[in-house]
């Protein structure tokens, strides 16, 4: 679960509309069909360090993430189709159609991840992003004018790791997608406050 964390570590308060850059570019080739060696291919998990920024007092906690496989071209233009033909209800709808590729743990809770790809962003980047079937946390949700909580119903992670294992990303805990903005999607997050992966890192293959 989430802990308290010093009030030194609290950031500038993140854009309310978090832009997921890879959601829906079908033109950037998925990881499992490039030339990448298989170091860089599911299955593969990744261990974080996540900060709520915006929170008062700060909560960070630490979270895994396993990804059994990457999310195929034909899964996934059909999912992009049903969120530019029906927007957040029918993305969600095929999304929890789709099967379970990996987990997201968080304080011994795992949530299931329906959705996943991974591009090349250089020769020694490379982007992954997916997406849960419910949400994982609500940042704020117990304060006394909080709104309410209905219609959040996923989380999106995205990170950037390079070719040793190491990155850092952003987390939507909970959160709505639409089509729009420059890179076609929109992700809204409940608290309007982007939880900070201050630190990912690929665990080593068995």
């Amino acid at each position: 679960m989430f802990v308290r964390a010093p009030k030194a570590m609290l950031a500038v308060t993140a854009s309310f509309l978090i832009a997921v850059p890879v959601l829906l570019t079908a033109a950037q080739a998925p990881a499992q069909n490039s030339s990448k060696s298989a170091k860089s291919t599911a299955p593969e998990s990744f261990r974080a360090n996540g900060q709520i920024t915006g929170v008062a007092g700060g909560v960070a906690s630490e979270m895994t993430f396993q990804i059994d496989k990457y999310t195929t071209d034909a899964d996934h233009a059909a999912m992009v189709k049903e969120l530019k033909g029906g927007g957040h209800a029918a993305f969600l709808a095929a999304l929890k159609k789709a099967p379970k590729i990996g987990t997201l743990t968080l304080g011994g809770r795992a949530t299931e991840i329906h959705w996943a790809r991974t591009a090349a962003v250089d020769a020694d980047h490379r982007r992954v992003v997916f997406v849960t079937d419910k949400p994982v946390y609500f940042a704020g949700a117990g304060a006394v004018d909080a709104k309410p909580t209905a219609g959040y119903d996923l989380a999106v992670v995205e990170f950037t790791i390079d070719s040793v294992g190491l990155g850092s990303g952003t987390m939507a805990s909970a959160a709505k997608v639409k089509p729009g903005g420059p890179t076609g999607v929109d992700v809204e997050d409940y608290s309007g406050k982007r939880i900070t992966l201050n630190t990912v890192t690929r665990n080593l293959s068995r």
